[in-house]
């Protein structure tokens, strides 16, 4: 489960930046420095999850993860939710909106990059192996060879349709 999320937080991540939201607030280091350490966790996450049910403290590691990147994701909800509704004025990146929302988040991600980094330095405990995720896009299969669909029943059917044209 916590493989599947952070994969998604870590698209999400990407996609933030790139939209340079991160810019617009100043957080833009802070939100590389997230995908970075999350990023170096999943690579073990797949052990971890192995592992879990012969070892209580890393399932409590891997919950604690969770966590971590729950929060994570409420910020970055948080930051495009405020980005839309704060587009259209005028003052930019100062208006005194914009401002009491940067010391807000800043506060937010601060708080979570400290829990993140603990979280960091405790996988070093657990001894993980770390496996890389490869993920490939299903493509169809392509070949030189044209199959028609085969339709099985419908010769009498056929034969009127083509009398008729």
């Amino acid at each position: 489960m916590a493989e599947a999320f952070i994969q998604i937080l870590l698209d999400n991540l990407t996609s933030f930046i790139q939209e340079e939201v991160g810019l617009f607030f100043g957080f833009e280091n802070e939100f590389n420095k997230l995908l970075s350490t999350f990023s170096t966790i999943q690579i073990v996450i797949e052990d971890a999850q192995e592992k879990q049910l012969k070892d209580k403290p890393l399932e409590n590691w891997l919950q604690k993860l969770n966590v971590a990147a729950y929060e994570a994701d409420d910020i970055l909800g948080e930051c495009r939710t405020e980005t839309a509704r704060l587009k259209h004025y005028r003052l930019g990146r100062y208006h005194p909106r914009i401002i009491t929302f940067r010391l807000k988040i800043g506060k937010r991600m601060k708080e979570m990059m400290e829990k993140l980094d603990i979280i960091a330095k405790e996988r070093a405990d657990f001894h993980l192996r770390e496996k890389i995720i490869e993920r490939q896009a299903a493509r169809p299969e392509t070949g030189f060879v044209l199959t028609e669909p085969q339709v099985y029943g419908r010769d009498k059917e056929e034969d009127e349709i083509v009398k008729i044209l």
